[in-house]
């Protein structure tokens, strides 16, 4: 099992709802068995991104056998995310 955090900055005026739909399509992406998530909060953007001037700040951390090939392509072309940064623990 190899350890990963990732930081994702998701639309600062998404729902709750969609929110949770989108953190929990993240983990199924990943193949995570176990995640650990911690909510940032909201805060503003230095700059505008996607036409967007606040973001909410997730920090996830899991354990994954194998990412898949195209989970890097996936959080890209998501609408909801901003920006991400995935780094492997040792």
């Amino acid at each position: 099992m190899r350890n990963y955090k990732l930081i994702v900055v998701l639309k600062g005026d998404l729902p709750k709802e969609k929110k949770k739909k989108t953190l929990e399509s993240i983990e199924t992406w990943a193949g995570a068995k176990e995640t650990k998530i911690s909510e940032l909060g909201e805060k503003k953007l230095a700059y505008t991104i996607k036409r967007e001037k606040k973001g909410d700040y997730v920090a996830m951390q899991f354990d994954s056998e194998n990412i898949a090939t195209d989970f890097e392509k996936r959080l890209v072309n998501s609408d909801d995310i901003l920006r991400h940064l995935m780094i492997r623990v040792k």
